[in-house]
């Protein structure tokens, strides 16, 4: 993800993209109502075969060719037109051709880029897709591209769309590669069977390496392409740390098998910048390198503390809707208060982020609730998510911890949120479920009146003060600091929050 703004020397508030689950897909408003009925034919996810063929005398494009089976039939071809604000995808696919389950060729219309209409049902289609690396470097951790060296292939984007509302669909999915490149060592013969194509990425190069380590029930594979100041060792080091503590906050492993790519970005970047996308089971980081090595591991913390909590949530739970505010910003929270309890972060850097957070939100010039910033999320209030969203976070477990006296916290609701609602729970309203539980507890009412679903200035001096922390202002900047001389109570929750977790480690080694 891309910093916004830094909110401390080594941390940062990431711009990412919705999740496999928040997947959003932007359809048009057709003329014609034979069209509008002809759209509404397929109205269930259907299962096919396809097959990716990366030939290096077509660089930087694929050809894709793809049937039904168990007798599927279709009378549109739609792809992915836009997705976490980045738009134009359906431009990228041309060569459409449709045929009949007799191998005759069906015509078709083509409305809008993306979107075909076929005159008959059609059972079998083939075209190319243009995948040369997006102008725009935001773009590189969330739709697929394709360079003479190395790509990522997000099936979300390279295949068709069947069914209403992008159903999960199931997919055996070849990928023919040119001569010398690999793909991710878990794709057996080159090819990948899964129940969700929209969660699937697929890493592929002549210089990619793998390595793949187990912890407890979980097998992480990952991927690493080019030359690092850290080397695979590291990766494996702090993917095991960051998943091992994740687990332990959220009680239980969220899948037996995960799979980390990182990647150096397509186009010439400046040090310091970085993208990620977590979708399904799969976390992709494209960024640039650090100067200094242990910079280039501190900032690989950071990355994968964000990324590995979405694995639980919003990825392994079945919610849905525009409940970014949540997923994000209590993702960013947790993982800069984990940051903290590991020693990976100072807790001067944890309240120094807290403070630019502030900051941030308080230079909203035109405020909204939570609720609707996450509906607008890509039309300019993303930032309102991920400040504002953290804050809230923060704010709720300060009530949390004074209520009970320090017994519970924010890590308390993640667990719950995902024991009630990860499959095979039936499908819910993220909205709904979060609010509910938020106002399940007395003390947390008024945050969600105020900053969740109202837009009112966030005001935290009461219960920073009970915690022990104060603020001062200089420059017109705020810093969040610990008060000068605070009582046994906000001493309490000052170490819940990690004040002295520095001490601690200290005595343990």
């Amino acid at each position: 993800m891309k910093a916004v703004r830094s909110l401390a020397k080594s941390y940062f508030i990431p711009v990412r993209p919705s999740m496999s689950k928040s997947f959003r897909y932007f359809s048009y408003v057709f003329a014609a109502s034979v069209l509008i009925l002809q759209l509404f034919n397929n109205s269930n996810a259907q299962e096919f075969e396809a097959t990716i063929k990366i030939d290096s005398a077509n660089f930087p494009s694929a050809r894709v060719e793809g049937r039904f089976v168990t007798g599927g039939k279709a009378r549109n071809l739609s792809f992915l037109m836009s997705f976490s604000g980045i738009d134009g995808l359906g431009e990228r696919v041309s060569e459409v051709n449709l045929a009949d389950n007799r191998g005759n060729a069906v015509s078709y219309r083509k409305f809008v880029a993306g979107e075909y209409v076929a005159d008959a049902d059609f059972t079998s289609w083939s075209y190319r897709l243009d995948l040369t690396p997006p102008k725009n470097r935001t773009a590189a951790a969330h739709v697929s591209w394709l360079t003479s060296e190395n790509g990522l292939l997000m099936l979300g984007d390279v295949l068709p769309i069947f069914g209403k509302d992008a159903k999960a669909t199931v997919a055996k999915v070849t990928i023919v590669l040119p001569d010398g490149w690999r793909q991710m060592e878990n794709r057996i013969d080159g090819t990948v069977e899964t129940k969700d194509v929209q969660s699937e990425v697929v890493a592929i190069g002549k210089d990619i390496r793998f390595r793949t380590v187990h912890i407890d029930g979980t097998a992480i594979t990952i991927c690493i392409d080019g030359e690092w100041l850290f080397n695979g060792d590291d990766v494996i080091s702090v993917a095991q740390e960051n998943y091992s503590n994740l687990k332990g906050i959220f009680g239980a492993d969220v899948s037996n098998r995960l799979f980390i790519n990182i990647f150096r970005f397509p186009q010439e970047t400046s040090v310091g910048q970085w993208q990620a996308d977590t979708r399904g089971r799969n976390i992709t980081i494209i960024s640039s390198d650090m100067p200094f090595k242990s910079q280039s591991i501190q900032r690989l913390h950071e990355q994968l503390r964000h990324e590995i909590f979405h694995l639980w949530i919003p990825n392994g739970v079945n919610l849905s809707g525009d409940y970014d505010w949540f997923y994000e910003g209590f993702a960013l929270y947790e993982s800069l208060k984990l940051g903290v309890s590991v020693n990976r972060l100072r807790f001067d850097d944890f309240l120094d982020t807290l403070s630019r957070a502030y900051d941030i939100d308080a230079m909203q010039s035109r405020k909204t609730s939570l609720i609707d910033a996450s509906k607008n999320r890509w039309n300019g209030s993303n930032t309102q998510v991920y400040a504002r969203g953290m804050l809230v976070a923060f704010l709720c477990d300060l009530a949390l911890l004074d209520k009970s006296k320090g017994k519970r916290s924010v890590a308390d609701l993640l667990r719950t949120i995902y024991d009630k609602h990860r499959p095979p729970s039936p499908e819910r309203d993220g909205n709904a479920v979060v609010l509910a539980l938020l106002r399940s507890n007395s003390e947390l009412i008024p945050i969600v009146d105020r900053y969740i679903e109202g837009n009112a200035n966030l005001d935290w001096n009461a219960l920073i003060k009970a915690a022990g922390l104060e603020t001062e202002s200089k420059d017109q900047l705020t810093k969040l600091k610990v008060a000068t001389k605070p009582n046994g109570r906000q001493k309490d929750l000052l170490n819940k929050l990690g004040y002295n977790n520095w001490r601690k480690l200290a005595v343990r080694r």
